[in-house]
């Protein structure tokens, strides 16, 4: 197996694995002994990140349950026909730090014998919708089940008491988060609780990933991100909101790899060069400077400035510092008129913490390392470390955790297979940042609303133009060429009928539209919406979300019911990700 095949294995398996790894520096001669004990080290501080109760391995009803539905979709209608990639959304030539180089998994699908059978069945067949009219199928949707009439938070209120089906360690506590944002941001995306005080999260708006995220295709979501105290703190000690705004920027730079707009900031008092002209004066932006120059006075800012940065982190490219959250609420789709518009009612709310620094070089080691133990053993599957509370490592430094509508409509805490299914795309694809995806996708603050800080409640996916690729391409454009539909299944009748020809081509006319305006395929027309609502019901109701909780609204969706471990997909060439340029011709 060569070196850009074997990379691909990481599809079927993540950071951790079980056994020890040895990995061998290329260019000289095998040694005898076992690989450097760094590799090691950072396999034992991942695990060791983790309680102490969740470094057994689960028993799952579904052992691959981190592969998801996704990758079981059809590329193929027929052998030798016309192919649908919607592979390389996610498996793709990474950007360092993520050294997970599994762009081969478009051609071949490297799988472990027990992940080729498609355990979700719910995309197989989908449960039919709930039958409900429409006006109380819109006062559902429109009920919050996170906040209680009073204006209180109801799932923090019911973990305050655990009841027993919840407190797996039987102790009377709930260990894991406890939901505290009160979805209130300001007209700078910074959320509030009910007596104005700051609670540390913030909301950004994001180009929504293409595929089965976008509205059109079940939820609308949105995301807000907390950095540790420290970030929000001045030298003194005191809560500054000018100080946390300068370390979203400087990580927003790092992150999304662009220099960042700042009001006129005066460096000396912060000690820190922000724009890299090698003067401490007034900075009106965060440049990004990588790699870094030794002499330039730079990091973050207040007391984050005197935070131990072999531990916590420091800016650099593609990393988040230790202690970063993120808090992700999926949510139906409400319609008023003829408007389609994120709904009250959640239908998952996702959280993950960065739980463990790891530097550039713990990362490549350990990603070398998986790739050497899966060309030995390509049967393994991904070693999945949960805790019933706390959540599930990603085996990249971070632990997920979700809530999801039990039957009866409130939120509920996953169990570890449900969470389980949230780590293939977070702990192992080429297309992440730092295990993330929305943060990187953030929108420029040059020309978005507030800068990209705000949350869609405050305004809408209407009028904010399509993102390009590095290649001068609309992503989205881009990407309904490559799969050949509107969702990876193929069975959204309504993108196809707005985007596609009768000969499978792209409408010019629709693709101009989108250029300015991504809403023109990202929302769904009113019945669409109602129509997807009334579908995901279906699964609420089935509560069988082991089997799958996509969607599926349309045609009979294109999914094989088993894949063949090393099969060929159809797909002759890896597409190439967005960040990449175009290729050098001989006349440049």
């Amino acid at each position: 197996m060569g070196r850009r095949k074997a990379t691909g294995v990481v599809l079927a398996a993540g950071l951790f694995v079980a056994g020890a790894a040895v990995v061998w520096r290329s260019g000289g001669a095998r040694p005898p002994t076992p690989a450097p004990a760094p590799v090691d080290q950072v396999r034992a501080a991942l695990e060791t990140a983790m309680p102490e109760n969740a470094r057994v391995r689960p028993q799952l009803s579904n052992p691959a349950a981190y592969l998801p539905a996704q990758c079981y979709a059809a590329t193929q209608d027929t052998p030798g026909g016309r192919t649908h990639n919607g592979c390389f959304a996610c498996h793709q030539t990474p950007r360092p730090p993520n050294f997970i180089e599994d762009d081969t998994v478009q051609t071949v699908l490297s799988v472990a014998r027990s992940a080729e059978e498609n355990r979700w069945t719910n995309v197989l067949q989908p449960p039919p919708p709930v039958e409900m009219p429409d006006a109380e199928l819109l006062a559902w949707v429109r009920s919050s089940n996170y906040v209680d009439e009073r204006g209180g938070l109801r799932l923090a209120a019911a973990l305050a008491h655990p009841p027993a089906a919840w407190d797996a360690n039987g102790n009377g506590q709930w260990e894991g988060y406890t939901p505290d944002c009160w979805f209130q941001p300001d007209a700078e995306g910074f959320d509030h609780s009910p007596d104005g005080a700051m609670t540390g999260w913030r909301s950004f708006a994001y180009a929504p990933f293409p595929g089965m995220f976008w509205p059109t295709n079940g939820s609308a979501g949105d995301v807000f991100i907390r950095l540790p105290e420290a970030f929000r703190k001045d030298r003194a000690g005191r809560e500054s909101k000018t100080v946390y705004r300068i370390n979203l920027a400087i990580l927003e730079a790092f992150i999304r790899r662009v220099d960042v707009p700042l009001p006129p900031t005066d460096e000396r008092e912060l000690g820190s060069d922000l724009d890299g002209d090698g003067v401490l004066g007034t900075a009106r932006r965060v440049a990004f400077v990588w790699p870094p120059k030794p002499e330039r006075p730079f990091g973050y800012v207040g007391q984050a400035a005197g935070l131990d940065r072999a531990r916590e982190g420091w800016p650099a490219a593609g990393l988040y510092p230790r202690g970063t959250e993120f808090l992700h609420s999926l949510r139906y789709l409400d319609v008023e008129g003829e408007q389609v518009r994120m709904a009250a009612r959640m239908k998952e709310l996702r959280y993950m913490r960065k739980t463990r620094w790891l530097t550039y070089s713990d990362l490549q080691l350990t990603a070398e390392a998986e790739v050497r133990e899966r060309m030995k053993h390509p049967d393994k599957l991904k070693t999945v470390l949960a805790d019933a509370e706390r959540g599930v490592g990603t085996g990249s430094g971070w632990l997920m955790q979700g809530f999801i509508e039990d039957a009866g409509g409130a939120l509920r805490p996953q169990n570890v297979e449900e969470t389980t299914a949230c780590i293939g795309c977070h702990g192992g694809v080429g297309a992440t940042t730092d295990s993330t995806f929305s943060f990187a996708r953030k929108l420029d603050p040059r020309s978005a609303f507030q800068e990209g800080w705000y949350h869609w409640e405050q305004r809408g996916l209407k009028g904010i133009p399509e993102p390009k690729r590095a290649d001068g391409q609309g992503e989205y454009a881009h990407w309904l060429e490559q799969v050949g539909g509107g969702d990876d299944y193929r069975s959204n009748d309504e993108v196809q009928a707005r985007f596609f020809q009768p000969d499978g081509t792209l409408r010019p006319d629709a693709v101009k539209a989108l250029t300015k305006d991504i809403s023109v395929l990202l929302v769904p027309s009113p019945g669409r919406a109602l129509q997807l609502d009334r579908a995901t019901l279906a699964l609420v109701k089935a509560q069988r979300f082991e089997r799958g909780r996509d969607v599926v609204v349309g045609s009979p969706p294109k999914v094989k019911a088993r894949l063949e471990q090393d099969g060929a997909t159809g797909i002759v060439e890896p597409v190439l990700p967005g960040w990449v340029g175009p290729r050098k011709t001989a006349s440049r």
